[in-house]
């Protein structure tokens, strides 16, 4: 994912739409768990909601890697594993 972090207001769209993709890869390929890559530069500070509101629906994200960006604002890599809830 790049570029969907801008709106706030489309993320429990987006949230929905990851959660029917996890169904969806869960019964094709049971016994393999997606991986969600984000590409994310900030610009304002309430975009980062999308960590927590995809943790409500089993996605935890990690931040992997910064790539320098322009006007020295990098480029962060974030990996979302779903969780396994027993």
């Amino acid at each position: 994912m790049a570029d969907v972090t801008y709106n706030t207001a489309s993320f429990p769209a987006l949230v929905g739409t990851l959660s029917r993709l996890i169904m969806f890869s869960m019964n094709v390929a049971p016994t393999k768990s997606p991986l969600i890559i984000l590409g994310y530069k900030e610009r304002d500070v309430a975009e980062r909601t999308l960590w927590e509101m995809a943790e409500k629906i089993g996605i935890r994200f990690e931040e992997v890697a910064q790539i320098p960006g322009a006007v020295g604002t990098p480029v962060e890599v974030w990996v979302g594993t779903v969780l396994v809830t027993q």
